[in-house]
């Protein structure tokens, strides 16, 4: 009995035939893996830029209006936010004390029959500076009174509550920002004591509304950063973070302040007699890029984040957030 064999055109069709299937099989694995992580990414991209977004709208809710600058670490300039373009590469803003506030500390107004102007001293009901230095200090974990270093200094509202510019004819040298002077923030003498604020300046208008301010902000991606400052100025571990995942991360400064000529731990540039100072904090990852533009007088920060989901980075899911800061 004679038993047939293959031949080999036969076995040649059976094997390309056997790798047209292989073939199919693993691109048709492949569309389901890359669909896999792109639904897990895109899920975490959006749990992140909420989350992230949330907490810089959050901080720019307490912010002193018209405080709001963009600064060029390149150039070493910055400019109100009424002004900026996408050359500047950081923001900062200046916030009022919240917790105090919140807590009830001060009032934020000033009776104008009870102040005595010759000695700059405000009375302001419903103020405690003794209890306003105990919040600050749990906050910042310090044993510092709210007059130790400029830690606490006072603004007065004046027309900012609608954000405008009118008192700021020279811009640079309100509020302290990078060498500049701060001649709308006024410094708190150690004489105050109960409901009276006693000013360090004399201040040339009073008004009945103020701010109390403890801090300045800043956000920033590592890539307009210098890592070796921000690693021995901030105190941040990042050995375990790769130079591209630097880059794309987003950095909170907080613990500064200005108007004692200080600026954020990892400020590439020192001007004006400037120290570095404060705390930094990681805001997010994958950072791609963020913006704040202003839409009828209100901020809009807009923040993206992006994942390459395959090996050779031709496939990558992009999340944008945006929200309204009024």
């Amino acid at each position: 009995m004679v038993k047939k064999a293959f031949t080999l055109i036969e076995m040649i069709v059976v094997i390309v035939v056997a790798g047209i299937l292989s073939l199919g099989t693993f691109v048709a694995l492949k569309q389901i893996y890359l669909r896999s992580s792109k639904s897990k990414a895109i899920s975490e991209l959006s749990r992140n830029s909420e989350l992230t977004a949330s907490q810089v709208t959050s901080l720019l809710y307490d912010r002193v209006p018209s405080s709001v600058i963009g600064y060029d670490t390149i150039s070493k300039n910055f400019q109100s936010i009424y002004e900026i373009d996408s050359s500047y590469n950081v923001l900062e803003w200046l916030a009022t004390a919240r917790e105090s506030f919140e807590h009830r500390d001060f009032s934020g107004f000033v009776d104008m029959n009870s102040s005595d102007p010759l000695t700059d001293t405000l009375n302001s009901p419903d103020t405690n500076i003794t209890a306003i230095s105990k919040t600050i200090q749990k906050k910042f974990n310090t044993t510092k009174n709210v007059y130790d270093n400029n830690l606490v200094a006072l603004m007065f509202a004046g027309s900012f509550d609608s954000g405008s510019l009118v008192l700021m004819s020279d811009f640079n040298n309100s509020f302290g920002w990078h060498g500049g002077n701060s001649s709308l923030v006024y410094k708190i003498k150690s004489s105050s004591s109960g409901a009276n604020i006693a000013l360090k300046s004399h201040p040339n208008e009073i008004y009945e509304k103020y701010y109390l301010i403890d801090s300045a902000y800043a956000i920033a991606r590592g890539e307009d950063l210098n890592r070796d400052i921000l690693e021995s100025n901030c105190g941040l571990d990042l050995k375990n973070i790769s130079q591209d995942s630097f880059k794309h991360t987003l950095f909170l400064f907080y613990n500064y302040r200005p108007w004692s000529s200080e600026t954020f731990c990892a400020d590439p540039n020192i001007l004006g007699g400037e120290t570095r100072e404060g705390n930094v904090t990681i805001l997010a990852t994958e950072v791609e890029g963020f913006k704040i533009d202003l839409v009828n007088n209100n901020l809009q920060f807009s923040l993206t984040l992006k994942r390459y989901i395959s090996s050779d980075k031709k496939h990558s899911v992009v999340i944008s957030k945006q929200k309204v800061i009024f």
